[in-house]
This record gives C-alpha cells, sequence and structure tokens, in this order.
C-alpha cells in the first residue's frame, strides 16, 4: 500500500526585527572605529574581522533550513522639518486674497512679508487711481449731459414765457377789423357786428363769438377769421351766389343754389331768371335740380335765361330772352356738355327763329 507523501516542513522563521540605535556621537563614534593596523587603514581591521567570522561560522555541513542571523541595522532618525507657524500661513493666504481683490495676478506663487506687502498697497493704490479716473471721467460726461438738458428745458421754457408774455400782452390787442370779400353785403355792418373783439389780445378772440354775430347775415355763406399781428383780425367772408328768383305774395325773393333767401324786393330784379315753383317747392329734387343747372351754365347763356322749371329731376326745361327759344335739359347730369352743345347749335340758328333745343341726349341733339 502507497504511503501519503510526506508535506514538506517549513522551517521556522524569526519575523525580522527593527532596532532603531540612537546616532553615536562624534567621540563614541570613534571609539567604536576598529583599530587600523599598522601600515594599513582602520577599515582593514574591519574587513578582516569580516572574513574570519565567516570563515569560522560556515561549513559545508551547515544546517540549510536554519534562518540566517542576519546583523541587526541601525536606523538614524532624520532631521524633523521646522513646523510653519500658522499664523504666517493664514497671514499668507489673507494676503493672497487681498491681492486677488486688488486686481492682482494670482497665478504666480504668492509672496509673503514685507515684498507681499508692497505689492498689494501698488495694487491698491493702482484700483484707487484706477476708480477715481473712472468717477472722474463719468461724473464729467454726466455734468455735460446735464448741462446740455438744462440749457435745452431753459431755452424752451424761456421760448414758451416769452411767447405767452407777447401773446397775451395789450401790444397784440385787437385795435382794427377788416372785413374783406363783400359785395351785396354792408362791410360797415360787419364790423359793427364784431366790435366786442375790440380791445381782446389776439390770442384771446372768442371765435365763437364771431360765429354768433356773422350768423345774421343771410347773405354769408362761409367766412374765415386771421390774426395778423400786431393789432388787425381780418374777417374773409364768401357771400351766396343768388341763381334765380321767386314770386311770392309780397314781391320777388332772390335765392341761391340751397334756396336761402339772399335779398327781398317788390318788383322783378333783372339780371336774373324766375325758377317756376309749380308742381314743387323749395328743397325739393326739382328745385335742386334746375337750381344745379342754372349753377353750371356759363355766363352767356345764363343771361339770356328768363325762366326755368323743374317739376322733376329729369325734366328741367328753360325758356330764353328775345324770340323765346325752348330749351329741354333733361336732368343735371353731364351739364357742362349740354353747356357747349347748346352754345353751338345756337350758333347755327337765327336769333329771331322760334325754335326748341333737345340737349337730354347730348350724344344726339335734336333742333325742333
Amino acid at each position: 500500500m502507497r504511503e501519503p507523501a510526506a508535506t514538506p516542513r517549513t522551517p521556522a522563521t524569526t519575523p525580522r526585527q527593527k532596532t532603531t540605535v540612537p546616532r553615536p556621537k562624534t567621540g563614541e563614534r570613534e571609539a567604536r572605529r576598529p583599530a587600523a593596523s599598522e601600515g594599513g587603514p582602520w577599515w582593514a581591521g574591519v574587513r578582516s574581522s569580516r572574513e574570519d567570522s565567516a570563515a569560522g561560522g560556515g561549513g559545508a555541513d551547515a544546517d540549510a533550513t536554519a534562518p540566517i542571523d542576519r546583523p541587526a541595522r541601525t536606523q538614524i532618525p532624520e532631521h524633523p522639518r521646522p513646523e510653519v507657524p500658522k499664523s504666517t500661513t493664514a497671514g499668507a493666504e489673507r494676503a493672497r486674497r487681498k491681492a486677488a481683490a486688488a486686481g492682482v495676478d494670482t497665478s504666480t506663487p504668492a509672496r509673503t512679508g514685507a515684498s507681499a506687502r508692497r505689492e498689494l498697497r501698488r495694487a491698491t493704490k493702482e484700483r484707487r487711481r484706477y476708480e477715481r479716473a473712472e468717477a472722474r471721467r463719468f461724473t464729467q460726461r454726466s455734468r455735460r449731459r446735464r448741462l446740455a438738458w438744462t440749457v435745452v428745458g431753459a431755452s424752451v421754457a424761456g421760448l414758451v414765457l416769452l411767447v405767452l408774455l407777447v401773446a397775451y400782452s395789450p401790444l397784440l390787442a385787437v385795435r382794427s377789423i377788416v372785413v374783406e370779400g363783400t359785395s351785396r353785403l354792408d362791410a360797415a355792418a360787419v364790423t359793427t357786428a364784431l366790435a366786442d373783439e375790440q380791445g381782446k389780445p389776439l390770442a384771446l378772440v372768442d371765435y365763437g363769438s364771431i360765429e354768433r354775430d356773422l350768423a345774421q347775415f343771410p347773405l354769408i355763406a362761409s367766412y374765415s377769421v386771421e390774426a395778423r399781428p400786431p393789432n388787425t383780425l381780418a374777417v374773409r367772408i364768401v357771400e351766396r351766389r343768388p341763381v334765380a328768383q321767386v314770386q311770392t305774395d309780397s314781391g320777388f325773393d332772390l335765392i341761391d343754389a340751397a334756396g336761402v333767401t339772399v335779398q327781398q324786393s317788390a318788383t322783378r330784379l333783372d339780371g336774373f331768371p324766375v325758377l317756376d315753383l309749380s308742381g314743387t317747392t323749395i328743397g325739393s329734387p326739382g328745385f335742386t335740380a334746375a337750381a344745379a343747372v342754372l349753377t353750371s351754365l356759363p355766363d352767356t347763356l345764363l343771361s339770356q335765361v328768363s325762366l326755368i322749371s323743374g317739376s322733376t329731376p329729369d325734366s328741367v326745361t328753360m325758356t330764353f330772352t328775345g324770340a323765346g327759344q325752348r330749351v329741354v335739359w333733361g336732368d343735371a347730369d353731364d351739364s357742362d356738355l349740354k353747356a357747349l352743345i347748346l352754345e353751338r347749335l345756337i350758333a347755327t340758328q337765327d336769333p329771331a327763329a322760334q325754335v326748341e333745343y333737345d340737349v337730354s341726349s347730348p350724344q344726339s341733339p335734336v333742333i325742333r
């Protein structure tokens, strides 16, 4: 039967021990040094003792498993580093932070002591100088801006004050009223009606009061008021243009195209045709069409019209003076073209001939 293999035995080893030996002093170091042989250096004796011990202690029959007795190593303690005081480290850190706040480049190794303080003072001075320059530049720019706005505001305020003083000063009060554009209307009567505006500054003229004063004159179609410094108020009047006269119980009324009575007379007025209101009234569509035809006629034809009628808007007719020629006009459309055609038709006929001109269709006029 096969025997189990024997387990090899591991020789017991003695754990290595560290022995710390204090460093000998100089005198002890010289005393422990082996004596030098005569005629040779002092370390020759050390080498010889080591060789003798090796020769005597070692042999061929020595146990290979026996632990080797190594000589103890002597460790010399290192010289301890000087400990940096915490106050110095904290001071350097504060100096670094102040330098960074002052704009100093902290990427370079931090300086400590007097050089760091000098660098910090220099950076602080530079920063203060820069801040003062910026503040001075900003202050100057703000001062110039404020001065410019002050000058502009003062100029505007002065101009407004001057305008107000001049406008409301008695130097610009109304002393004369000029009425322009009147022919039938009495200008003196208009001036008298506007007497309330005398003595007022031109800026305080009451235009509403002027409108109420001029409403009593039916001949006025429109007006405009102009202030002419220093003391004149000009009133430009556009009078109503009478186009025809209508017969009433008391005589004849001269009216314009809107039917407003411009003038009243007991007898017929020369130079204006009579508007026949048979079958119509003032303000009706027929009246409006007849008035529009009279307004569009040139003076050469208007002076020949003796009678006009318009019972409906498209049945306007006229009668001329002299031989009593009759004109069928139709409606008020294309009145300018109809007037031109009528003038040419009249030129082709004998003025004493009693004829009828039909221009209601201007593209195909007819003479009867």
